[in-house]
């Protein structure tokens, strides 16, 4: 039993190649801004909330929105986003499915060249990074949201739009180097189902 085991068992994590972090704007006046709505409920409140305010206090006139018909699955038009963007904001994950999908949506859009940013809720931000390294970005910067999104009272889900737009502003105009860095060492914290009590 145990050399069958061995037969079957990977030796060795897989050579994954290392994903850049997209070269950066100094600024996102007259850039074409991507806000891709991942599907999972509650993600079209927050990124209304975000345009609304990329628009109201950053100038930003030129958004497209993007809606995947399913959060659990990637992007099947990331080629047309890349083609019709310059900065990209995924999300918004906050579940098991939805968050590493908007990572890894993410995730293709740098490989194509389009700096990105992914919104992720606090109890799975963790998650979101482990699968961003998986797939090859060691610093994929995520915009930590708070848990949970959806609230009884609408208007408090779109303010967390609304408090995310200044850092995804900074993060998609960072040098590349330094949102790199950031992020490849940075900790979130554990959700709190996973820390232990006293």
């Amino acid at each position: 039993m145990t050399d069958t085991l061995a037969v079957l068992l990977p030796t060795g994590a897989p050579e994954t190649a290392s994903v850049p972090t997209a070269p950066r704007p100094k600024s996102l006046d007259g850039l074409r801004v991507a806000l891709l709505d991942n599907g999972k409920e509650f993600s079209d409140i927050v990124l209304d909330a975000l345009a609304e305010s990329l628009k109201r206090d950053y100038g930003i006139t030129k958004m497209k929105f993007w809606r995947k018909g399913f959060p659990a699955k990637g992007a099947p038009f990331i080629a047309e986003m890349a083609a019709e963007s310059d900065v990209a904001i995924s999300g918004v994950g906050h579940c098991g499915s939805s968050s590493p999908w908007s990572v890894i949506d993410a995730v293709n859009l740098e490989k194509a060249g389009i700096p990105t940013v992914a919104l992720i809720s606090r109890s799975f931000c963790p998650l979101g990074q482990i699968v961003g390294r998986g797939v090859g970005h060691q610093g994929l910067p995520i915009v930590m949201l708070p848990h949970p999104i959806g609230e009884a009272d609408e208007s408090r889900i779109a303010q967390k739009g609304s408090d995310a737009a200044a850092e995804c502003v900074r993060l998609l105009t960072t040098q590349a180097e330094a949102v790199r860095a950031e992020y490849a060492t940075k900790q979130f914290p554990l959700p709190e189902h996973a820390v232990a009590r006293s």
